[in-house]
C-alpha cells in the first residue's frame, strides 16, 4: 500500500488523466461511506509489459479501455470533438 499511497501523493491525489481529485471521482467499486481512495482509483497498468504506469478514475480507465490504449483513437476522438465548434 506505502507505494500506491506515494504514487498517489506524487499525482498531488489526482487522476493521472482528468486531474479531478480521487474524492471528487465517482466511486468504482460498490462501497458504502468509504474514504479510501483505491475505492475510487484503479492501479493502471500498461497490459502488454505489465508495468503500473498511475491511478486513475473510473471514467479514464474505461475511456481508455475502450480506446483499446490506442493513442491514434484518441487522437481522432479529439478532433472530432473538436470539430463540433
Amino acid at each position: 500500500m506505502d507505494h500506491l499511497e506515494g504514487m498517489l501523493e506524487s499525482q498531488n491525489g489526482r487522476c493521472a488523466i482528468c486531474r479531478k481529485g480521487w474524492a471528487e471521482c465517482k466511486a468504482a467499486k460498490r462501497v458504502r461511506h468509504e474514504a479510501m481512495f483505491l475505492h475510487y482509483l484503479y492501479v493502471d497498468h500498461d497490459h502488454q509489459s505489465g508495468r503500473v504506469r498511475g491511478l486513475l478514475c473510473n471514467a479514464c480507465n474505461t475511456a481508455i479501455g475502450m480506446f483499446e490504449e490506442d493513442p491514434s483513437r484518441f487522437d481522432a476522438a479529439a478532433s472530432y470533438l473538436k470539430r463540433g465548434d
